[in-house]
């Protein structure tokens, strides 16, 4: 019997409008269809992602992360920090997505679960700055303030 590949699905139930709570079980049945062996976490506080990712990557075939750009900044920061080199899929679940947009991932759950389950990994620059891993944008100075 073949050993299924592992993937790592750790999503933000609170993020955007909370949607993902409405497609979850659809977006995990596209996960075992690529047949997937699929452990889901839905993260608990702000930093769990981060922690999570990074205890736990290195024992997965394939990491998809589901939530705002804020959701795969952590997940991101965790796997940089947890050195596996193991493929991130993502899921767009935000109120912006930009990032998401920038990539070209679908906006629709479903098909971006098939991107990260079937499409073709590529190389994206990781960037760091005082410690901090970024996929996006680093900001600071009056720029950061502004946010504030």
């Amino acid at each position: 019997m073949d050993m299924k590949k592992k993937l790592l699905f750790v999503f933000n139930p609170c993020s955007g409008k909370a949607q993902i709570k409405n497609q979850l079980l659809d977006i995990v049945d596209t996960m075992v269809k690529a047949d997937y062996e699929v452990t889901i976490y839905p993260t608990q506080c702000a930093g769990d992602a981060k922690e999570k990712v990074e205890a736990y990557a290195g024992n997965y075939d394939l990491v998809v992360c589901s939530g705002g750009d804020g959701t795969l900044d952590e997940v991101v920061t965790g796997m940089m920090q947890c050195k596996a080199k193991v493929p991130l899929g993502y899921i767009p679940a935000g109120s912006t997505n930009d990032f998401a947009s920038s990539l070209g991932i679908p906006k629709d759950m479903e098909k971006a679960a098939e991107a990260a389950v079937i499409g073709k990994p590529f190389p994206c620059d990781v960037g760091l700055f005082n410690g901090d891993y970024f996929v996006y944008v680093a900001a600071f100075g009056l720029f950061y303030r502004s946010v504030l």
